[in-house]
C-alpha cells in the first residue's frame, strides 16, 4: 500500500493500472479490501485508486469529529496530493453517501458517478430505519465489532453456498475500530443531500440489491429525483452486491463507464422534486419503477 499525508491522518491507498482515473470509496467498517474483486478488473481500463477512509483499514483516525463531509474532504485531499483534477467515482454504501457530496460541493471533479447500494439520506426516517441504527449502535457499543461483523456478515451472506465470503467478512469486520465506526455512523446518521438531488447533473448509476435494508420504492423514488439516473436493481442481492455478485456488478459498471453517451435528463423538475419529497416522507407510498432493469 502506498500512503499520504492527508490534513491530520496518514491515509492508505492502493493504486492499480492506467489511463482515466476511477476512485473507489468503501462503506461504514470497510476497506479497500472491500473492492478486490473490482480493482484487477476495473484497472485493466482505469488508474484505480482505491483509500481506506478516515479510521478505517490502515489509515488514521485523527482528531476531527467525523462527518460525511469531512470524510469527503479527505478523499479531495487525497487527490489533490495524487495531481488528480477530475476522475469518475465508485462508493458503497456509506461510500455512496461521500461521493454524492463530492460530486455536489466540486462538481468540476467529477465525470460520472456510480451509488452502490446507498441512499441520498441516512437520517432515520421511519420506525424500520430508527431500528436499524439503533440496532448497530447497541451492537457495536455493548458487543464490539466481532459481535458485529459476524451478524452483518450472516446477513449480506446468508446462503451456504457463501459460507467462505461470510468468513471472510466477519473476520475483517472484526478488526474494525470501535470509535471510528460509531463516530462514522453518527456521521452519516446526520446526512442528508435530498434537497441537492437536482444539482445533481452528472450520469449517474445507482446499482441496488433486492434484498438490501433500503426498499424498492426508495430505490427507485432516488433514481427519479436525479436529472440523469439510471438504476439496475440486481434480483437476489444483498448489501454487500460488489463482492456478493462481483461478474454483475463489474459489468454492469463497466458498460456505464465506457458508454459513449452520457445519459440525458430522463425526468422533469416537476417529477424530480416529488421523487425527492417522498423519500423524505416518515411513510413513503409505493411508487411506478419504469427505470427498473432485471439482472440481466
Amino acid at each position: 500500500m502506498a500512503v499520504v499525508r492527508v490534513d491530520d491522518i496518514d491515509m492508505h491507498y492502493v493504486e492499480a493500472g492506467s489511463g482515466p482515473p476511477l476512485v473507489l470509496i468503501h462503506g461504514l467498517g470497510g476497506s479497500h479490501l472491500d473492492w478486490e474483486h473490482q480493482i484487477g478488473v476495473l484497472a485493466t481500463r482505469f488508474r484505480v485508486i482505491a483509500p481506506d477512509l478516515r479510521g478505517f483499514g490502515r489509515s488514521g483516525t485523527g482528531r476531527r469529529l467525523f462527518s460525511i463531509r469531512r470524510l469527503m474532504q479527505d478523499v479531495v485531499l487525497l487527490l489533490d496530493r495524487l495531481g488528480i483534477a477530475q476522475c469518475q467515482l465508485i462508493g458503497h454504501s456509506m461510500g455512496g453517501a461521500i461521493v454524492q457530496q463530492l460530486s455536489l460541493d466540486h462538481p468540476q471533479r467529477v465525470q460520472r458517478l456510480v451509488v452502490a447500494n446507498s441512499m441520498p439520506m441516512f437520517r432515520p426516517q421511519t420506525r424500520r430505519h430508527v431500528a436499524e441504527f439503533a440496532y448497530r449502535w447497541l451492537v457495536m457499543g455493548l458487543l464490539g465489532p466481532a459481535r458485529l461483523s459476524r451478524i452483518g456478515a450472516q446477513r449480506m451472506y446468508p446462503r451456504e453456498d457463501q459460507a467462505a465470503e461470510r468468513e471472510k467478512s466477519a473476520a475483517r469486520g472484526a478488526h474494525t475500530s470501535r470509535y471510528a465506526y460509531l463516530a462514522a455512523l453518527a456521521g452519516l446518521g446526520r446526512w442528508s443531500v435530498l434537497e441537492r438531488l437536482g444539482e445533481m447533473r452528472l450520469p449517474v448509476l445507482i446499482l441496488a440489491a433486492e434484498h438490501d435494508y433500503y426498499t424498492r420504492e426508495e430505490t427507485v423514488r432516488f433514481a427519479h429525483a436525479l436529472p440523469r439516473g439510471r438504476l439496475h436493481i440486481v434480483a437476489g442481492a444483498h448489501h454487500a452486491l460488489p463482492s456478493e455478485m462481483p461478474e454483475v456488478f463489474n459489468r454492469l459498471v463497466m458498460r456505464f463507464l465506457r458508454t459513449a453517451d452520457a445519459p440525458r435528463e430522463t425526468h422533469d423538475a416537476g417529477m424530480r422534486a416529488r421523487a425527492a419529497e417522498a423519500l423524505a416522507s416518515s411513510e413513503p407510498e409505493p411508487a411506478p419503477m419504469p427505470d427498473v432493469a432485471g439482472p440481466s
